[in-house]
C-alpha cells in the first residue's frame, strides 16, 4: 500500500494499480506535471501531462495529475527489461533495468536524453547507446540535466550546461551523449543528486561534493568571495564533519541528513523549504531545529521538502508546491510557509509502518509495509559500486565449479580494474566528525591480499587487471584524499614485489606518481607521513628492486631511462617526507648494488655535460643517478667521487693543452699556468707545510694533477713521491700527539673520537690525489656507516665522519670479537708483499702502493698477535 496527495493538498489518497495486482510499489519519481511508478513487479507505470513524451507513450491528455484524474498506465515499452530504478527531471524521464542498462524519453531538446541528439520529443524510451558495457546502479535527473553511477564507481553527466552542472569544466555546451566526470574519478561513491541546475555525489567517507549553480547559496560553498556557479566538483567544506549519509536537491535548494538523523538545509528559502526562518546570520547549511525527533529518511520536491521521523511515526514538510511559475513573494506567505506541517501521523498508519517516502513538484507518495515489529529505522537503501568483503573473498578463494568461477572472475576482473572500488573494499568506519590521517585500513588490505594470491588463478588475474586497466587508471590528478588512497593499498599487493612485474606493474605505478599535479602530490605525500613502518619499507624496497632490475636489464634505450627517472623520481619524494619524519634509518635508501652495476664514469659525464649545457635541446635527457645521493652507500659514493675528479682532472688537463697550443700559435709572450699542482713540503713540517698551502690553494688547483717535492731532496721523475707523501701523512696523523684518533686501551683499535672530527677531503683533483690515505674498504663498519648527500661538494671542504666506537665494529663471521687486543691492521694485496706493515691500497689504480701489486681483497683484516690468520683466501702477516 502506498499514499499520495499534491503538495498543495493534505488530503491523501490510496491510488490503486488495477492492471498489476498484488504488486506493491516499490519507488516513485515526479517531475514537474507528471509521474512514474515502479512496482515490485518491476513494472513501470506513468501518469500526468505527456505533452512531452515524458510518460513513455502517445495520446495520453495534456495537464493530469496524479490523484485528480487518469489511473497510471504500464508503459509498454519497458514491459520485459525489469526495470529496477526510475527518475524524472522536469519532462524527461529515465529508466535503469537489472543488468544495468538505461532508458530515455520525453523532452530532449537540451540533450537530456543522452541519446546522442538533441531530439524535441521522444514518446517512446531510447536505450542510451553510450553507456553499453558499462552497469548503471544509480541515476537522477535535474531539471534539464541528468546523472548516472556506474558499479565501478564512475559518474556520468549529460544535456544542458548553462550552470556548469555537468560538472565538465569551463564552456562546456550542453551534451547530448553521457561524458565522465573526471574530477570524481578514483573516489568511491555512494551517490549522486541533481537539482534543478546543481549537481552533487556522496563518497562512502561522508565527503560531499556539489558542482553547477550556486545562485541561491544551494551548493553550501563558503568564502569571501562566493561564486555563483562551479565548473567542475567541489569538496563542501560546510558539510565535511557532519557525517553526511544522504542528499536530496530541489529546484534551487538542498537538504542533507546526516548519522544522528538530523537534518541541515541550505539555498532558496523563498518558498519556507528550508524549514527555518531567513535571516542574514543563517547561510550555509543550518540544523532544521524545530522538527521533533529523529529523522531516517528526507526527499525535496522543487520547493519543498519532505522528511520522514521516524521516532514519532510522521511524515512532515516544509515549504510549498507553487500551482504556477510565480514564488511567494508576501510576508504573510511567507511566515505561513515556513510552518512545519504533519501530512501522515501515527493515527493514519494503522498496522503498518513507513518504507519510503518521495516528494515531487506537484506529488509526494509515502510506501508502506506491514512489519511494525522492526525497531530500526527504516532507510532508503540506495544500490551500491563493487568492493571486496569478507565473505566474498572467501567465496573467490573456496570455488571450484566453472559457472562459480565466472562470476568470481567477473566480480575479480570489476573491483580489481577500479581505484574507486579497490579502495571502497578497505575504508575505516568513520563516525561523525572524525577525521583520519588515513582514509584506508592498510592492514586489512595485506591480509586479503596476502589470502587471495596465495591461489594462482587469481594472482595471475589481478596481476592483469592491475595491468591492463587499474594503472591507467590511477587519479593522478585529483586533488582528493580519498581518491589517493590507492596509491597507499596497492604496494601491499604481493603481486606488486613479485620479481616479474617490475616493469609491467612497478613502473606504471611509479610513472603515475611523477605525473601528479603538485597540489595531489602533497596530498599524497601527507599520508605518506603517517604510514607505519610496515607499509613504508616495504614501499621503499619495491623501488629499489625495479630500480635493480632495470640497470640488470639496461640497453641504454629512452625507455630504459625513461623508466628508472620515474622510480628514482618517485624514491626521492619518499625520500623527502622520510627525512622529515625520521620513520626509517637513512641508510634504508642506499642501492648497494650500484657500486656494482653503475657506470660511475659515464653517469658523471652526463651530469657535467648537462651542467656546461653541452647536451642538445632536442636530445631527451638521459637520467643521471648522482641527482639522487641518498641512493649511494659509502662505497658508490667514493666512487662516484673518484670518476669525478678523474673527469675534472682529464678536462683540466685538455683546456691546459688547447691554451699551450693557442699560446705557440699565436706567439704569445706569457704561457697559460701550469697544469699541475705543486706541493712542497718539508719532512719535519710535513702536516703543516701541506695545509698552509692547500689553504691558499685556488679551487681550480685541485683539478690539476698533484706534483709532490720534498725540499731539500732530489726530485724524482716518477709519481712514486705523492704515494710516500699521503703514506707518510697518515703515519703522522695516527700518532695520538697529533690528536686525529683516540687509542682506549693499548694495543686495541685506533678510532675516530666520539666527537666526530672533520676529515680534510678536497675535492676534484686533489680527492685522488688522496685515494691511497683512507680507504672505506678497511673496515666493514665504514661500509656500512650512515652517509650524507654532503658528499659531493663542489669546492675544496670537509666532509663529516660520524663518530665510531669499538661497540660499532661488526666482525665477520667467524671471527666474532676476538678480545681486546684484536687490531684492524688495514688491506694486503695479492700477490707476495711480504712486508710486515699493513699496506694501504690507492682506490684508483687497485693496487699496493708499497709494491704496486693488484690488490683483490674485500673485508678487513683481523689479527692476533704473533698469529698468521688467513680470511677469505688471504694471508695477513704480522
Amino acid at each position: 500500500m502506498y499514499f499520495c496527495w499534491g503538495t498543495d493538498s493534505r488530503e491523501l489518497q490510496r491510488p490503486r494499480t488495477e492492471r498489476s495486482p498484488g504488486a506493491e510499489l516499490l519507488q516513485a519519481a515526479s517531475g514537474e506535471r507528471h509521474s512514474l511508478l515502479l512496482l515490485t513487479n518491476h513494472r513501470v507505470f506513468s501518469c500526468g501531462d505527456n505533452s512531452r513524451g515524458q510518460l513513455g507513450r502517445r495520446g495520453a491528455p495534456r495537464g493530469e495529475r496524479p490523484g485528480e484524474r487518469g489511473a497510471p498506465e504500464p508503459i509498454q515499452a519497458l514491459e520485459t527489461l525489469n526495470v529496477d530504478l526510475v527518475s524524472c527531471g522536469k519532462e524527461h524521464s529515465l529508466a535503469v533495468c537489472h543488468k544495468g542498462r538505461v532508458f530515455a524519453w520525453g523532452a530532449g531538446s537540451e540533450g537530456q536524453l543522452g541519446i546522442g541528439e538533441f531530439k524535441e520529443i521522444s514518446f517512446t524510451p531510447k536505450k542510451i547507446m553510450t553507456l553499453n558495457g558499462i552497469k548503471i546502479i544509480q541515476v537522477s535527473c535535474g531539471h534539464y540535466h541528468s546523472l548516472a553511477l556506474s558499479k565501478d564507481s564512475q559518474v556520468f553527466s549529460w544535456g544542458k550546461n548553462s550552470h556548469g552542472q555537468l560538472g565538465l569544466g569551463k564552456e562546456v555546451p550542453s551534451q547530448a551523449s553521457p561524458q565522465r566526470v573526471r574530477s570524481l574519478e578514483g573516489i568511491p561513491l555512494a551517490q549522486v543528486a541533481a537539482g534543478g541546475a546543481h549537481s552533487f555525489a556522496l563518497s562512502l567517507c561522508g565527503t560531499s561534493f556539489g558542482w553547477g549553480s550556486n545562485s541561491a547559496g544551494q551548493l553550501a560553498l563558503s568564502g569571501r568571495s562566493v561564486p555563483v556557479q562551479s565548473n567542475k566538483p567541489l569538496s563542501i567544506g560546510a558539510l565535511k564533519n557532519l557525517g553526511v549519509i544522504y542528499i536530496s536537491c530541489g529546484d534551487e535548494h538542498t537538504a542533507v541528513l546526516i548519522q544522528d538523523g538530523k537534518v541541515f538545509t541550505f539555498g532558496d528559502n523563498s518558498s519556507g523549504q528550508l524549514g527555518y526562518s531567513p535571516t542574514p546570520e543563517k547561510r550555509g547549511p543550518q540544523l532544521v531545529e524545530r522538527i521533533d525527533g529523529l529523522v531516517s529518511q528526507i526527499d525535496c520536491g522543487s520547493y519543498h521538502t519532505l522528511a520522514y521521523v521516524h521516532t514519532t511515526g510522521q511524515v512532515v514538510s516544509f515549504g510549498h508546491g507553487p500551482s504556477d511559475t510565480s514564488k511567494p513573494t508576501h510576508p504573510e506567505a511567507l511566515t505561513e510557509n515556513f510552518d512545519i506541517r504533519c501530512l501522515i501521523s501515527a493515527e493514519d498508519l494503522v498496522d503498518v509502518q513507513v518504507k519510503h517516502i518521495f516528494a515531487g513538484t506537484y506529488a509526494n507518495f509515502v510506501t508502506t509495509h506491514q512489519d511494525t515489529s522492526s525497531t530500526s529505522a527504516p532507510r532508503k537503501t540506495l544500490p551500491e559500486i563493487s568492493r571486496i568483503s569478507q565473505s566474498m573473498a572467501e567465496k573467490w578463494i573456496a570455488v571450484k565449479r566453472s559457472t562459480e568461477c565466472d562470476v568470481a572472475k567477473s566480480e575479480i576482473r570489476m573491483i580489481f580494474s577500479s581505484p574507486a572500488c579497490l579502495t571502497a573494499s578497505f575504508l575505516k568506519k568513520r563516525g561523525t566528525g572524525e577525521t583520519t590521517s588515513i582514509d584506508v585500513d592498510l592492514e586489512m588490505a595485506r591480509d586479503t591480499f596476502k589470502k587471495l594470491t596465495e591461489k594462482e588463478w587469481i594472482s595471475s588475474m589481478i596481476t592483469t587487471c592491475l595491468e591492463d586497466d587499474l594503472l591507467r587508471a590511477l587519479p593522478c590528478r585529483s586533488p582528493h584524499q580519498e581518491a589517493l588512497s590507492v596509491f597507499l593499498l596497492l604496494p601491499e599487493c604481493p603481486v606488486m614485489h613479485d620479481s616479474k612485474n617490475w616493469k609491467n606493474l612497478v613502473v606504471p605505478f611509479a610513472k603515475a606518481v611523477c605525473e601528479m599535479s603538485n597540489q595531489s602530490l602533497q596530498v599524497l605525500k601527507k599520508c605518506w607521513a603517517f604510514l607505519q613502518e610496515s607499509s613504508l619499507n616495504p614501499l621503499i624496497q619495491m623501488l629499489k628492486a625495479a630500480i635493480i632490475s632495470q640497470l640488470l636489464h639496461w640497453t641504454e634505450t629512452e625507455q630504459d631511462h625513461c623508466n628508472v627517472k620515474a622510480l628514482l623520481g618517485m624514491l626521492k619524494e619518499l625520500h623527502k617526507v622520510n627525512k622529515a619524519n625520521c620513520r626509517l634509518p637513512e641508510n634504508t635508501f642506499n642501492i648497494n648494488e650500484l657500486s656494482d652495476l653503475l657506470n660511475f664514469y659515464t653517469d658523471r659525464g652526463r651530469q657535467l655535460f648537462r651542467d656546461n649545457h653541452m647536451i642538445p635541446a632536442e636530445t631527451p635527457s638521459p637520467v643521471i643517478f648522482s641527482d639522487f645521493p641518498f641512493i649511494f652507500n659509502s662505497l658508490s659514493k667514493i666512487k662516484l667521487l673518484q670518476a669525478d675528479s678523474c673527469i675534472k682532472m682529464w678536462m683540466s688537463e685538455e683546456k691546459a693543452y688547447m691554451l699551450r697550443h693557442e699560446t705557440i700559435l699565436q706567439k704569445k709572450d706569457e704561457f697559460p699556468p701550469s697544469p699541475r699542482f705543486i706541493l712542497r713540503v718539508r719532512r719535519s713540517r710535513l702536516v703543516k707545510d701541506a695545509l698552509r698551502q692547500l689553504s691558499q690553494a685556488e679551487a681550480t688547483d685541485f683539478r690539476k694533477v698533484l706534483v709532490v717535492e720534498f725540499i731539500e731532496e732530489i726530485r724524482p721523475e716518477s709519481g712514486g713521491v705523492s704515494s710516500e707523501f699521503f703514506h707518510c701523512m697518515f703515519e703522522e696523523m695516527t700518532k695520538p700527539e697529533y690528536g686525529m684518533f683516540m687509542y682506549p686501551e693499548m694495543g686495541s683499535c685506533m678510532w675516530f673520537p666520539a666527537k666526530a672530527i672533520d676529515l680534510l677531503c678536497c675535492d676534484d683533483g686533489l680527492d685522488r690525489w688522496s685515494q691511497c690515505f683512507l680507504s672505506p674498504r678497511t673496515t666493514k663498519c665504514r661500509q656500512d656507516m650512515p652517509t650524507s648527500p654532503g658528499l659531493f661538494p663542489s669546492s675544496p671542504s670537509f666532509f663529516h665522519l660520524p663518530s665510531w666506537s669499538p661497540e660499532s665494529v661488526t666482525f665477520p663471521d667467524p671471527y666474532a670479537h676476538p678480545s681486546k687486543h684484536t687490531q684492524i691492521v688495514g688491506l694486503h694485496c695479492r700477490r707476495g708483499c711480504h712486508s710486515r706493515e699493513a699496506h694501504l691500497i690507492c682506490l684508483v689504480t687497485n693496487k699496493c702502493i708499497k709494491c704496486t701489486l693488484p690488490f683483490s681483497a674485500s673485508l678487513f683484516y683481523v689479527s692476533l698477535k704473533g698469529k698468521t690468520i688467513k680470511l677469505n683466501g688471504e694471508n695477513l702477516i704480522i
